[in-house]
């Protein structure tokens, strides 16, 4: 049986110098996520409210935590294989989550 993913929100960011220059008038930050915001996945299916660009990056490591796999070869990169700690790909406001498989 798959693991369910509690996939947490840590930090939300805002880059104005970037978004003077490249971004449409008045941005702001991220609609969708918030810090502390706390999503579940059945490890295939995107937690209702997710930004869908980010799910597109974030779905692979979500169904490989789910399915009790190594997101990134042990002790290269995180103390801990069974989260994950990855950004969503927007640069001008960026959103930063951790992945947890339930124990």
């Amino acid at each position: 049986m798959d693991k369910k993913i509690r996939i947490t929100v840590l930090r939300t960011e805002f880059h104005q110098d970037l978004a003077d220059q490249y971004a449409i008038p008045d941005l702001g930050m991220c609609p969708f996520h918030q810090e502390g915001q706390v999503l579940w996945s059945d490890g295939t299916h995107p937690p209702e409210g997710m930004c869908e660009v980010t799910w597109q990056v974030m779905a692979p490591m979500v169904r490989q935590l789910s399915e009790r796999k190594l997101v990134q070869p042990s002790g290269t990169w995180l103390n801990d294989d069974s989260i994950c700690v990855l950004a969503c790909p927007d640069g001008i406001r960026p959103v930063i989550f951790l992945l947890e498989a339930e124990e």
